[in-house]
């Protein structure tokens, strides 16, 4: 068997974007250019992609894993793992936290290969995540009840100040209505 061939885009040896020490950018794009070596077929420049390259029949699409070569089977929940033979390995697919919660937990105690998945991990993750959230949460919760305190004392001493200032009105008119009194009292002695 001949070794693959990787196809990249022109310049992708100068630029990060196209791939320069990012394995996951590497891409093909077909090159274009009216003086393009690689266009052109030039002695010594990249390889472009053509008829022949293909890999064999028999090994086409297979996963290799620990140098055994596995059919790729999607799983988007229990059911779809449950169907897996030892042939195929099971490729997790873009699901949410919960169903993946429940296919980690079936692959574990049925010990089923998963490529794109460590379910151990998964869940211990899992955990972490959701002590965080809980913790997360409880910390929410005391800020509000110290905001609703606070809240409480300033209404408090809102009232305070305004029967304080009542109380000092009060006084200040029947301070104001006796002095009054007195005076015509005093008129009237007169």
């Amino acid at each position: 068997m001949a070794k693959k061939t990787i196809f990249r885009v022109v310049d992708s040896h100068k630029y990060s974007k196209l791939g320069l020490r990012r394995k996951k950018k590497v891409t093909y794009r077909k090159p274009r250019g009216r003086d393009n070596k690689i266009r052109l077929n030039m002695k010594g420049k990249l390889r472009k992609v053509k008829v022949g390259f293909k890999s064999n029949k028999e090994e086409r699409g297979l996963i290799k894993k620990n140098g055994q070569k596995k059919i790729p089977f999607m799983i988007y929940n229990i059911e779809d793992l449950k169907k897996i033979k030892e042939k195929n390995i099971g490729i997790v697919a873009n699901i949410g936290d919960k169903k993946k919660k429940e296919i980690s937990e079936y692959a574990i105690s049925h010990k089923v290969n998963l490529l794109n998945l460590n379910p151990k991990k998964f869940l211990a993750n899992l955990d972490k995540k959701k002590k965080k959230t809980k913790e997360e949460k409880i910390e929410r919760e005391q800020k509000k009840e110290v905001k609703k305190k606070i809240i409480e004392e300033k209404k408090e001493e809102k009232l305070k100040d305004n029967t304080e200032r009542l109380e000092e009105k009060i006084e200040e008119k029947t301070e104001s209505n006796i002095n009054e009194s007195n005076k015509i009292i005093q008129e009237i002695e007169k």
